[in-house]
Parts: C-alpha cells; sequence; structure tokens
C-alpha cells in the first residue's frame, strides 16, 4: 500500500512506495551509470533520504510501476538497501512517457554522446518532433542536433570506442562521415588494436580525416561506375609504381574523379526515378553530394531534405553451387536463401503498403559517393490517401511545392546576405527588442513559465507559439524575469579567472548577499586553516635554512684573516 506524505512544489501527490514494486523503463536514455557516482549517491541518501521524488507511472495488468525519471536515485536507493522510496504517479501515455523520460535525463550532465544522439533519434523516429522541434525542446542549435545525430550511422565497436572516450567526440564525427564499408575496414585496420604499426588511436581528428581521404576515398575498387578508361588512365597508380598494388588502383587525380562519381550517381538517379514514378529523392545534412544535388536541381528535380531514413531492404543472394565443394553445404545455403528470400519479399510487400497509406515515403538518397534505396517515416497525421491525383491536382501540388522552395531560398538567402549589411548606425527598434526576448527565453526557467503569463498545466518546452504570446505582452516584470534567467543561464560559463566569475559574484552580492556571504565564509575558514598551517611550515623551513647557514658564515671570516696574515708574511718576506 503507498502512503501519501507530502505534495510536490507542482502540487503532485508524494507517496511513498515499495523499491520492489519499481521497475527500469526502456526509454531512459542513460544506458551507463557510473558505479562511484551512484555508491556516493547511495552514502547520501542512506544519511539524508532521498530528497527529491522519483516519477513512476502504473504498468498494465499488473501491481507495478514503470519509472518515468529518477533512475538512477532508484538504483542507488537500492545499493543504499532502502525498502521504500518517495515517488509521485503519472499516468502518462507510452509516447508521454518516452518523451518526459527522454526530455528530462537528457538534461542531466554525465550523458553520453551516443545516449544523446539515439534520443534524439528516437523522438524524430516517433514522429512529433524534427530537428527544429529538437533544437528549441533542448536548448541547442539546429547544427548541435544534427551533429549528434550523425553518431547513430556508426558502427557498434566505433561507436563503444567514443563511449569508452578511447576516442573523442571530434574523431568519431570524423568516421561517421563515411558509410559502414570504410567504418568497418577503418576500425579493422586500425582501431581494434590498442597499439601496434597504423594504430591510430590518440591521432587528431584533423589527422583521421586526411588519413581516411588518402587511403580510402580514392581506392577505384569502391566505386561502381564503368573504369575502363581509368585502366589506362596515367593518374592511376597502377601506372605509377614500380610494384602494382594490384585491383584497380587508386586515382591521383581528384577532380576527375569526383565528377565521375557526380555523373553516375546522377544517371543511377535519373533511371531509377524514371523507372519507378513512386520514389522520390533525397539526401541528409550529412554523407551527401552538393555537385550531385545542384545537377538535378538544375535539370528540375526536386530534392528533399530529410532528418533520418533507413535502408530498403536488399534481395538477398542466391547461392551458385559452382562455388561449393561441399553439395549438402550448397543445399543448406540454398534452403537459408529460399527463407531469407521469403522473408524480403514479404518486408518489401508491407513496405509498399506501408507507402500506399502515406506511413512513409520511398526514396533514392545521394550519399557522398553512391545512391541507395532508402524510406523514410512520414510525421503523425501526414497519412493520404492511396487515391490518384487529378492532373490539376498534381499542377495544384507542384505550385505549392514550388512556393514552397521559394520561401525556403529567399530565407537562406536573406540569412546570407543580411551579414553584409551595415545597420550600426540604425536606432534598435521596438520590433528588434521584441525578437531578441523571444531568443533569449530559450534561457527561461520553468519555475518561472507561470510569471511570464503561461498557464499552471503549461510543461515540457516552450514553443514558438508561446514564445510569440510571452514577447507580445512583455511587462517591466517579465523582461527583468527573462534577462536574469538568461544570465544564470550565462553564468554556467563560469570558471575561476574568467569575466563570467566575477559578474556572477557581483550578481549574486546583489541578489543574495547572506547566501553568499555564507559560502564565502564556509570556503575560507576552511582555506584560512590551511593557510595558518602552510605558514607554520615554512616558518619552519625558514628557521632550518638559517640554522643551516650561520656556521658556514662564521668560518668565512676565519678564512679571510688567514688570508690577510699569509698576504702579510708574503709582504715581510718580500
Amino acid at each position: 500500500m503507498n502512503e501519501t506524505v507530502n505534495q510536490s512544489a507542482d502540487g503532485a501527490t508524494i507517496v511513498r512506495m515499495a523499491v520492489a514494486d519499481i521497475q527500469p523503463s526502456a526509454y531512459n536514455p542513460r544506458k551507463r551509470f557510473d558505479e562511484e557516482s551512484l555508491k556516493e549517491l547511495a552514502d547520501s541518501i542512506r544519511q539524508k533520504g532521498v530528497l527529491q521524488p522519483i516519477n513512476v507511472r502504473h504498468i498494465p495488468n499488473s501491481d507495478k510501476y514503470e519509472i518515468v525519471f529518477g533512475e538512477r536515485r532508484y538504483r542507488a536507493s537500492q545499493i543504499a538497501g532502502l525498502e521504500e522510496i518517495p515517488a509521485t504517479i503519472s499516468d502518462y501515455t507510452d509516447a508521454e512517457a518516452e518523451e518526459i523520460a527522454i526530455t528530462e535525463n537528457l538534461q542531466r550532465k554525465d550523458v553520453t554522446p551516443m545516449e544523446e544522439a539515439d534520443a534524439y533519434q528516437r523522438l524524430i523516429d516517433s514522429g512529433r518532433h524534427d530537428v527544429g522541434t529538437l533544437a528549441i525542446l533542448f536548448g541547442k542549435s539546429e547544427g548541435y542536433i544534427r551533429s549528434r545525430l550523425k553518431f547513430t550511422a556508426l558502427i557498434p565497436e566505433i561507436a563503444e570506442l567514443m563511449e569508452s572516450e578511447t576516442i573523442s567526440i571530434a574523431f568519431a564525427n570524423e568516421i561517421c562521415r563515411y558509410g559502414e564499408d570504410i567504418q568497418r575496414e577503418v576500425y579493422e585496420q586500425h582501431l581494434k588494436n590498442e597499439n601496434g604499426y597504423g594504430c591510430w588511436r590518440g591521432m587528431k581528428a584533423s589527422d583521421v580525416a586526411r588519413a581516411i581521404e588518402q587511403n580510402y576515398t580514392t581506392d577505384l575498387e569502391k566505386y561502381d561506375f564503368d573504369k575502363g578508361v581509368c585502366a589506362i588512365c596515367p593518374h592511376n597508380t597502377n601506372h605509377l609504381l614500380l610494384f602494382s598494388e594490384g585491383g584497380c588502383g587508386k586515382c591521383t587525380n581528384r577532380k576527375c574523379l569526383d565528377d565521375k562519381i557526380a555523373s553516375h550517381m546522377v544517371d543511377k538517379v535519373v533511371k531509377t526515378v524514371g523507372e519507378n514514378p513512386n520514389i522520390s529523392i533525397c539526401h541528409t545534412a550529412y554523407n551527401t553530394n552538393g555537385e550531385v544535388i545542384g545537377r538535378l536541381a538544375d535539370m528540375g528535380y526536386e530534392v528533399d531534405t530529410v532528418d533520418y531514413v533507413s535502408p530498403y531492404p536488399t534481395a538477398p543472394e542466391m547461392p551458385r553451387a559452382e562455388d561449393y565443394e561441399d553439395t549438402a553445404e550448397f543445399e543448406e545455403d540454398l534452403k537459408g536463401y529460399g527463407e531469407e528470400k521469403a522473408t524480403h519479399e514479404a518486408l518489401c510487400v508491407k513496405l509498399d503498403e506501408m507507402r500506399k497509406v502515406g506511413e512513409i515515403t520511398v526514396y533514392i538518397q545521394i550519399r557522398a559517393t553512391n545512391v541507395c534505396l532508402c524510406y523514410a517515416t512520414n510525421k503523425e497525421g501526414a497519412k493520404t490517401d492511396d487515391k490518384k491525383l487529378s492532373p490539376i491536382e498534381e499542377i495544384d501540388k507542384k505550385d505549392e511545392r514550388n512556393r514552397e522552395i521559394a520561401v525556403e531560398k529567399t530565407i537562406a538567402d536573406t540569412k546570407k546576405k543580411i551579414l553584409e549589411v551595415d545597420m550600426t548606425a540604425t536606432k534598435f527598434s521596438a520590433d528588434e527588442e521584441r525578437m531578441m526576448y523571444f531568443f533569449m527565453l530559450s534561457a527561461l526557467r520553468k519555475e518561472h513559465y507561470i510569471e511570464v503569463g503561461l498557464p499552471e498545466e503549461k510543461i515540457g518546452y516552450l514553443s514558438d507559439e508561446d514564445r510569440l504570446t510571452i514577447v507580445n505582452n512583455l511587462s517591466a516584470k517579465t523582461k527583468a524575469i527573462i534577462r536574469r534567467d538568461y544570465l544564470i543561464e550565462n553564468f554556467k560559463n563560469a570558471y575561476r579567472g574568467n569575466a563570467c566569475a566575477s559578474m556572477l559574484h557581483d550578481f549574486a552580492k546583489k541578489h543574495m548577499p547572506d547566501e553568499l556571504t555564507e559560502i564565502e565564509n564556509g570556503y575560507n575558514e576552511v582555506y584560512n586553516k590551511r593557510h595558518q598551517r602552510l605558514e607554520e611550515k615554512k616558518a619552519l623551513l625558514i628557521k632550518e635554512q638559517q640554522s643551516e647557514e650561520t656556521p658556514q658564515e662564521m668560518e668565512e671570516p676565519a678564512a679571510e684573516d688567514m688570508t690577510a696574515v699569509e698576504m702579510q708574511a708574503e709582504e715581510t718576506a718580500a
């Protein structure tokens, strides 16, 4: 039985729940928990108890509860031997629980880059978010979100190296620009072993980028365009080396290679789209080819930018009898092929049905050096009927898309052009002030939502609509709240010796003088005690040094006197 003990700051009822009735959730993006840190928290819990309740929801058809957020406190409570833990109970849906669990846990500082990347990807896969809304939700730039999402393209082995900090984030950022084949080769040849010849662990990211460029991306074997001309080209390393490396060689004319790659990719895209009208063209913000996109745009093709795609299943390769010496082994593989083929065909049928009802869009994706079939899950509410559009509807649809493209390009060019405009002599307008507060609202703390005019039930991130409502009703009080929250957010960058720390001190002295004095006195007391002990040690050392120097000084005049006597004796003798 759960005993009511209190109410939280937001009015939720806090109950004491049996730890045995609670279990972790798969929604938590954090998969790693530092054991030492958990032990420290457990020690604190033994002394002071759990100060902040965890949040749980009931698991249907059971008497158990699932953690929405607070798993670290739950684990530490288990270590501390607690039988009960304070908790608030919510009735979130699966979608709400997942979003809140991810949002709450990503605020923590100990979330790893891969956990962060996987969490962002799950939110995008839910259909409720894209890169833009994630940037607002977590107060990050869109570039930051995209840079983290790139890590989902890492093969597991390299992802683990980044998680364990064997390689840096910048190092991994360079590797994830390439496909699985190159990543696998780089890992096997340069990262798998901890040391030895050819090991890249500990290399700078810029050196890694250069090494991959030199050793992998110019190998003609990796490209599927017609290499007949390359075989006799003087820029092929097979004609430059005294002893040929074999294979197709490497191209030393990068410009020619890039042009061949782009031309081949464009041909494949045009052919695929021509043969399959239901396939669209796309690229992601990373692992793409701007030259190919530009050529297709000049030819009148529309290329969509998508945040995330899944590879379209490829048909299994049928085994050939001539490749086998053992007939029984061939027949066994042939049987396995039949099962794989049936599974593949069933999956393709399912994906085609999803495409027809608008759940997914099938694309041919433009990547850095190749193209591939893939599909993207459409957002909720984007499902459409499978009815064929009339010619007029087709025209209207194209016109609408053309209008969207015009707006997108207008925004892009405006962002570039505005950097060239000299507005230093122009007066700062009221509209500009509202814009400034709009962006500063990214630092607004949740406890101030009501103070700036938002409803009590408002939770989670501020939407653009929320921000506009606030900035259109600014008062002196709300302006002060927004500005101070913005300052507090930036005070996170305060460190010993920098200007930010000095400003933090001045800010605290104005708004919390007593608390600041208490903090300073506490640490100054510790310092003064340590300082006194060090001064005492220093005084002893000085005294010892003086006692060692005194006898030496007494001997030196005697030596001088002796020299004088000797000199006098010499003068007398002379």
